[in-house]
């Protein structure tokens, strides 16, 4: 552990460091892509369809992959807030930043400001990252 440097450790650690770090470590939306399909299968992506541990992403389509064996596209958002959504990753990211940091909540109108969308756009984000929220604190009372 020696040779990591301190943000490595911070970032395994889940800590999020600064809003700087966080858009330089996820600088664009296929960094943005690797990082929803690490959460979204910690042990390894593995196709639905065949159990292919291999996919690569479709040229042309965002946020869609495809099993190199089967063929079968699948997108990396579904199943998260962020699933049928127009806004980029990396401003749901920025968006996730912005709100899990704040001790007194965002406003749409803060978040719209910061993340580069319209008011309506952030309303809708913040309305499905609460949910989310929300969703994961009702699961973890109950299983804990």
């Amino acid at each position: 552990m020696g040779s990591m440097r301190r943000r490595q450790v911070r970032a395994e650690n889940g800590e999020m460091g600064s809003l700087h770090e966080m858009l330089a470590r996820y600088p664009d939306e296929r960094s943005c892509e690797r990082r929803v399909i690490e959460a979204g299968w910690p042990g390894g992506w593995a196709c639905p369809e065949c159990g292919n541990a291999r996919c690569s992403p479709v040229a042309g389509r965002n946020r869609t992959w495809q099993c190199t064996r089967c063929s079968r596209h699948l997108s990396v958002t579904a199943g998260t807030c962020m699933q049928h959504s127009k806004v980029g990753l990396r401003r749901w990211f920025h968006a996730i930043w912005l709100v899990a940091r704040s001790k007194r909540g965002v406003s749409a109108m803060e978040l719209a400001a910061q993340v580069g969308v319209s008011e309506v756009t952030a309303g809708l984000v913040l309305e499905r990252l609460r949910g989310a929220m929300a969703r994961s604190e009702c699961l973890r009372r109950a299983l804990g």
